[in-house]
């Protein structure tokens, strides 16, 4: 990974103004492995077939959080990059670090929540895609026992966690939802098995943030309903993938490149969801019975023209303390800092 690193660093001045804009991304793991940096490379390709000539784009996988990110960062910064994308949690502190140094380049942030005058952030609100991977597991379950493979407890996972389950309460009042933390993005070992444990405790249906398909491997081998994360998952579970969550980074790339492109770039946190195309059930089994299929149509709806949303009161969380009351909602300040559980979640290492 270091020489990819340093190869794909070494092309940056080949390309240097070919184009009206140049915007680099940087991937925290290598876009081969799929999962989060497959989904953004995707937006990237995206980018550039909607710009065309006008906006040349550079990717940079295997960039860790800490040193690695400042180093990266502070090479495009000195090469001029107009518009830089990290798309990583992790590279949040280093972006804060090095935008001070090159406020003529823009960083833009995914998941995060800093803010500085050259630097903005971006979401989708995956949460709403959970909502409806939610409902579906709610629909499916047999047990009303969940399982969720995650990596770390940031804000983006906690609401996914919180949303999944919201969602299976709509159609399965008593469902709760076992998470298992597994400390790591990329590691098939350690998510395998964190399934077979929650398989083992009488789980029905699983859901994962990780990067790999390996529970919706588990799953299928030992006939448990799975739904997967970030892009279609169904190749790896062939018989009992459910749907997968997809990402769609391309609305939100192409809308903050054009408003740099015209002038307009502001420091803000920019959200896209349901509305915008940039989550949706993918890959969804043709065993799904109809009702379902209508259930789930419906909520889609209903979100999309704002009749629902996702963390409406009355809310608890598992201390039974109420974080959002009847009639409700939290707003996205809240939800980029979501550190709190939902009543029904319960964790384990």
């Amino acid at each position: 990974m270091r020489h990819l690193t340093i190869l794909l660093v070494l092309t940056i001045n080949t390309f240097a103004n070919a184009s009206e804009l140049n915007v680099a991304f940087i991937y925290q793991h290598p876009v081969s492995a799929g999962g989060w940096s497959l989904t953004h490379d995707l937006g990237r390709q995206g980018v550039e077939e909607y710009f065309g000539n006008r906006v040349e784009t550079t990717a940079i996988e295997g960039i860790t959080p800490g040193p690695d990110t400042v180093r990266i960062l502070t090479r495009l910064g000195r090469e001029n990059y107009d518009m830089v994308f990290a798309t990583s949690f992790g590279h949040m502190n280093g972006v804060v670090r090095v935008a001070r140094s090159y406020p003529e380049t823009i960083f833009e942030h995914a998941s995060g929540y800093k803010l500085a005058p050259n630097i903005g952030t971006y979401q989708i609100r995956a949460y709403e895609g959970r909502f409806l991977a939610g409902v579906l597991a709610g629909s499916m379950t047999e047990s009303g026992k969940l399982g969720f493979v995650a990596a770390f407890p940031i804000p983006e996972v906690v609401r996914g966690i919180n949303a999944f389950l919201l969602g299976a309460r709509q159609v399965r009042s008593d469902a709760s939802l076992n998470v298992i933390w597994i400390n790591t993005w990329m590691d098939p070992g350690k998510s395998r098995e964190a399934a077979e444990l929650l398989i083992d405790q009488d789980v029905d249906v699983l859901t994962h943030h990780t990067e790999s398909a390996a529970i919706i491997v588990a799953a299928e081998q030992r006939g448990v309903f799975s739904i997967g994360y970030q892009h279609d998952r169904s190749a790896a579970g062939p018989t009992k993938h459910l749907a997968s969550v997809e990402h769609n980074w391309t609305p939100i790339y192409v809308d903050i490149i054009e408003s740099k492109l015209n002038n307009r770039w502001q420091s803000r946190q920019r959200w896209v969801g349901l509305s915008e195309n940039a989550t949706r059930l993918v890959g969804i089994s043709k065993d799904i019975p109809e009702d379902v299929h209508k259930r789930i149509d419906e909520i889609t709806q209903s979100i999309i023209n704002k009749d629902m949303h996702v963390f409406s009161g009355p809310i608890f969380d598992t201390e039974g303390t109420e974080r959002v009351a009847f009639g409700e909602r939290i707003d996205d300040v809240e939800l980029q800092r979501m550190e709190w559980f939902a009543k029904g979640v319960l964790q384990s290492q």
